[in-house]
């Protein structure tokens, strides 16, 4: 495996470039199949946190949670008294909208998915689990697909059930509970599972996964107002393609001044990054010289495996627009 340029605490990322994130503490061991999220400050603190939730090795599965603290930039593990929750197999069949976890299909056993087409819906304030009515027709059933919220609307790509691996894209508006099948222009991936999704504002990034044909280590990009996707292309050499593995977006702090030419550098509104979604979190700097506390949006990917049964525990980041 090649091994990433190392991105150091205060480092400016280059565009088109993938890196190591290696922070001390107590980090997660290698796994599959777990959750990744990003979660904004709460109280006094000053930046957020990145949770890495479950997942499983070939020996067992887990229900441990490891926090990223982004203040300290330290791996930690928080204690949990409540017991653990035992989800359906492959965390990305679920996606959150403000205090609301929304969850479709997963995995039964093996490669077959469950035949549950319901969306389901965990109020985290109430703590109750609700299937709301929706009209017309969902996804077929599935499991390793990936659901993403951009605003009001959830969206699904791909999964697997037997040895049928989907294409297709799927979108409900929770405003009015419609499913829809989308018809996109562009570059559009190839049917695949076990991959992973993220979204920053009207677009939806999407990276490795696995296909007949193996595991990817492709990046897209998918715009929610055109409809359009592209095939994302990268300076530096592409990461080992990789399934079961974790993404989200986290503030990167830059201490150091920004440069003219730098149009990612961003500086974080943490009162709104408290509300649903990345797009709201975002201002640009003014002075692109001055010496300021600025933050640039990375996409984070913890672990995975290959298709040979290796199991990754690297963290490795990308700038997104």
């Amino acid at each position: 495996m090649k091994q990433l340029p190392v991105l150091e605490p205060g480092d400016k990322p280059r565009k088109a470039t993938w890196y190591t994130l290696t922070l001390p503490g107590d980090s997660p061991c290698a796994r599959v199949g777990h959750s990744c999220s990003y979660l904004p400050p709460v109280g006094n603190a000053k930046t957020g946190k990145v949770f890495i939730v479950g997942g499983a090795d070939p020996n067992r599965s887990f229900s441990d949670v490891h926090a990223m603290d982004l203040e300290t930039r330290m791996w930690t593990t928080p204690e949990v008294t409540s017991p653990p929750p035992s989800p359906r197999t492959f965390h990305t069949s679920s996606a959150a909208i403000g205090n609301q976890l929304y969850v479709f299909g997963g995995g039964e056993r093996g490669a077959q998915p469950v035949q549950d087409t319901k969306l389901h819906v965990f109020d985290a304030k109430t703590l109750t689990w609700s299937q709301p009515e929706t009209l017309g027709n969902p996804p077929s059933p599935r499991h390793g697909h990936v659901i993403v919220a951009a605003g009001t609307k959830l969206f699904i790509h791909g999964g697997l059930a037997g040895d049928k691996f989907y294409d297709d894209l799927h979108c409900i508006d929770i405003s009015n509970m419609k499913w829809q099948k989308l018809s996109p222009t562009g570059a559009a991936p190839a049917g695949c599972a076990a991959h992973s999704a993220v979204a920053v504002g009207n677009h939806l990034y999407i990276f490795g996964g696995m296909t007949p044909a193996g595991a990817l280590d492709t990046m897209y990009q998918y715009h929610t107002e055109k409809q359009h996707w592209t095939l994302l292309k990268f300076d530096s050499f592409l990461p080992p393609g990789r399934l079961d593995h974790s993404m989200c977006i986290i503030p990167w702090p830059v201490t150091c001044a920004s440069e003219k030419e730098d149009s990612n550098s961003l500086t974080l509104n943490h009162e709104a990054e408290k509300g649903d979604s990345a797009d709201k979190v975002m201002s640009h700097s003014g002075d692109s010289h001055e010496e300021s506390q600025t933050d640039t949006l990375l996409c984070l990917v913890f672990g995975g495996m290959n298709t040979e049964g290796e199991i990754y525990d690297d963290c490795i980041v990308t700038i997104v627009d």
